[in-house]
């Protein structure tokens, strides 16, 4: 049974709306957090809403909802402001059990604050796709955002309980690949592209482009080396395999350096055998039928919009055929609650088509998603010139490392040189990680070197900053490790405004775990962290921990416990480290 928990505050005013004789449905109960100190803790809007429903004054409602509130043992204040507002107030030994299970049993404390989605939906299973680099093609910076933002909402639907399965769906196929072919064949040497490879097929990938201006029917050879591949010739299929083997080689070491994992990377190629019975049965349910000039295609509902094609008139298979094979692979194989396609929002229309098509063939009854995000530009125009408008992905995270070195060698004179290093990287990476989620995913996001390692701003370095801070309070205290039980003898004392800040920002983390959850904005629990961050290195600016009065000491530390676990767990969600020292 739980001891305590931010639901039973709306419990309490739900109760106390009841008691008046007033009836509401829960839904339409909002408990907020109050905007200052001086308006309370939290704040409701219920009495307004009554009023309007049953033609009172809405102050005369909220002051007898106020008088029922103050009945109840955890609110020690009730009062109405301005047009009907009623501001509640909450005894500090709510907050104290509430901290102690954060410090003690963080998990517990979760599984109870927060609705747990399990009992609304059996075996909650989502498969998600991000990242999905091209093969033979170097990873840029823009191939960041799908693959960051995708894994953070794969983790915080782990945490949250749901069976994870993710899934790479690489780009292996496709006619750049004839491009590249008759490249190789033309002008290129197997066993010099061996010691380099991406750099080599790049290069070639750019030779052709060049001389493909100079004579217009090199296409028309690039389509048929693509052709030839596709029907099974040899030498072509071997090429075609060394192109995915050596971008696979360089791929890699990039998503080791960001702790980047799939359990699958299931390319294009990989559906090339499972297309032809979904075209099939489309034809045969008469929702696949001839367009034009021979085109097999899916209409649409809306006759004012544009089919879905699914197979060119030359008998080609298009990408979204592939999409529906894969959709249909991931129902067979995994049978998922939830589809999730991280991908950028240039292809919204092709997943509104892609979802409409899946639907009609009955592929699967699983909710389809498409988490889409805006483009990423760098402040640093230097940045968007290298490589012929690539910007290496690579580079950007060295160039990271680079500078958090830097700022390491200016602020860690305490630190060992291996410390440095090693806190340079998770500092660089994390800044990179952060400066992605930090923002909003729907809006274009900005990279600004500055911003992003700065250590007093909305950055992972002055996260990173405050969890050291307040993991050097709990070492010097002589608690060897958070799970003391000495934390369970600490009582909280809330004798001054900052303490209260922080103690409330706590509470909000299942709020923003939730929202995080239900819109696939990581964001929101970057706002949390940032918040909790500032509120926390005000107090402890502003008043002793370790040198305070015992009962306030202790007090202190409880808070400094919570507000590391608390911490520790958000920065995981985030795919963040935390250095022990800075």
């Amino acid at each position: 049974m739980r001891k305590a928990s931010l639901s039973q505050i709306r419990d309490a005013v739900l109760k106390a709306v009841q008691r008046a004789d007033f009836s509401v449905d829960e839904a339409d109960l909002h408990l907020e957090r109050a905007k200052t100190l001086e308006h309370g803790h939290f704040a409701t809007n219920i009495a307004l809403f009554l009023a309007g429903k049953l033609g009172k004054r809405p102050q005369e409602v909220a002051q007898t909802i106020a008088g029922e509130l103050e009945k109840e043992e955890m609110i020690t204040k009730a009062e109405v402001a301005g047009p009907g507002f009623v501001n509640v107030w909450v005894e500090q030994n709510f907050y104290s059990t509430i901290l102690k299970e954060i410090a003690g049993d963080l998990p517990g404390y979760l599984k109870g604050e927060i609705r747990n989605q399990k009992s609304e939906i059996r075996n909650p299973t989502m498969v998600i796709d991000y990242s999905h680099p091209n093969i033979a093609k170097p990873m840029g910076v823009h191939h960041l955002l799908s693959t960051i933002i995708g894994d953070s909402i794969k983790k915080i639907y782990k945490h949250r309980g749901w069976k994870v399965t993710a899934d790479n769906f690489i780009g292996d196929m496709g006619t750049q690949f004839g491009k590249l072919i008759h490249a190789i064949k033309e002008w290129g040497d197997l066993s010099e592209i061996e010691k380099d490879p991406i750099p080599a097929l790049q290069k070639l990938y750019v030779q052709y482009h060049i001389e493909a201006d100079k004579d217009v029917d090199l296409d028309d050879e690039a389509r048929a080396e693509y052709k030839k591949f596709e029907e099974g010739d040899r030498e072509n299929r071997e090429l075609w395999e060394k192109i995915v083997k050596w971008s696979l080689m360089e791929i890699q070491p990039i998503y080791d350096r960001l702790d980047i994992t799939f359990d699958h990377m299931n390319g294009e190629s990989f559906y090339e055998d499972k297309m032809q019975a979904i075209l099939e049965d489309g034809r045969k349910s008469g929702v696949i039928v001839d367009g034009e000039k021979g085109a097999w295609i899916i209409k649409p509902d809306d006759p004012e919009d544009v089919p879905a094609v699914v197979r060119k008139s030359d008998g080609a298979t298009l990408y979204i055929t592939r999409d529906l094979a894969r959709i249909k692979y991931w129902e067979t194989e995994w049978h998922p609650t939830l589809m999730v396609n991280v991908v950028d929002a240039a292809q919204k229309f092709h997943f509104r088509k892609l979802f409409e098509a899946a639907y009609k063939l009955n592929l699967t009854t699983a909710k389809q998603v498409h988490v889409d995000f805006g483009r990423m530009r760098f402040k640093d125009s230097s940045m968007s010139t290298r490589k012929g408008n690539i910007v290496m992905l690579n580079e950007v995270l060295d160039e990271a490392e680079k500078r958090s070195l830097a700022l390491v060698n200016e602020k860690g004179a305490e630190l060992s040189g291996d410390e440095k290093k090693e806190l340079s990287r998770i500092m660089g990476i994390g800044a990179v990680r952060y400066s992605i989620l930090h923002q909003n995913r729907i809006s274009d996001m900005t990279f600004d070197w500055d911003q992003m390692l700065s250590l007093d701003g909305n950055s992972a370095p002055y996260l990173m900053y405050t969890v050291a801070r307040a993991k050097s309070i709990v070492r010097k205290a002589d608690l060897d490790s958070l799970d003391s039980s000495d934390f369970k003898n600490f009582n909280l004392i809330l004798s001054e405004d900052a303490e209260t800040k922080v103690v409330l920002d706590l509470l909000q983390y299942p709020e923003a775990l939730e929202r995080a959850t239900e819109e696939f904005r990581p964001n929101h629990i970057a706002n949390f962290l940032y918040q909790l961050a500032q509120d926390f290195n005000t107090l402890y600016n502003a008043l002793p921990v370790l040198k305070a009065e015992d009962s306030l000491k202790k007090s202190r530390l409880l808070i400094t416990a919570a507000v590391i676990r608390l911490m520790e767990d958000a920065f995981g969600l985030l795919g963040l480290e935390v250095p022990e020292k800075m």
